[in-house]
């Protein structure tokens, strides 16, 4: 990632923060982010955060755009997912295990991890796709090792983890994947599949 990428992703995660403080509204949120992702310098995004008031103690700067389960949660060290043509989905606030298996057979299992409390260290989804799907969506500054095999299929790795910290937690993604699709994905925390598409086409429009 280079240095104005790495910029450009800490004033969107300040933005975020004034947001969630009620500092923006969400039009002028919806604004500054389309000035984000157009901007060329390092001084044109630092324009965007100047003359904001300052953040609570607590949220500057802004931290990882992820949570940590607390020390000593219970959870197993293995849960399964099973999706018989059937659909699957995990979202919200849920601590993936340290090893998951995920079977998906004419069917779709979606995990969306963006307000999953995360163990430390390695987190493991082991999958098994047959003419489905399984999509992962995870936040920025998330770790992502993907390795996968696909059989007239797709295994698509779109995660980027050039801000993640060195201790951040891991998620590993391997399996198989026959006639269907593995997807992971990036997206910022409440970003709708639509606000994704309009992050990711201004992104490539520079």
């Amino acid at each position: 990632m280079t240095e104005i990428e790495v910029d450009r992703e800490r004033v969107i995660q300040a933005l975020c923060a004034q947001f969630a403080n009620d500092n923006l509204s969400t039009q002028e949120l919806e604004l500054r982010f389309e000035h984000a992702y157009k901007a060329q310098t390092s001084a044109e995004l630092s324009a965007l955060v100047a003359g904001l008031p300052a953040l609570p103690a607590e949220m500057a700067p802004p931290g990882p755009l992820y949570a940590i389960a607390p020390v000593g949660s219970a959870e197993p060290d293995e849960k399964r997912h099973i999706a018989l043509m059937a659909n699957v989905r995990k979202k919200g606030q849920w601590t993936p295990a340290r090893h998951n298996k995920v079977l998906c057979v004419m069917g779709a299992a979606k995990f969306d991890l963006r307000e999953a409390q995360f163990l430390h260290g390695v987190m493991h989804f082991e999958i098994s796709v047959l003419m489905g799907e399984v999509e992962f969506i995870v936040p920025p500054g998330l770790r992502v090792e993907c390795d996968g095999f696909a059989f007239m299929g797709e295994f698509d790795d779109a995660h980027g983890d050039g801000l993640a910290a060195p201790d951040a937690p891991v998620i590993r993604v391997t399996g198989t994947v026959i006639m269907g699709a593995a997807r992971i994905k990036t997206r910022l925390p409440g970003e709708s599949t639509l606000e994704a598409w309009r992050r990711r086409r201004l992104e490539g429009s520079r």
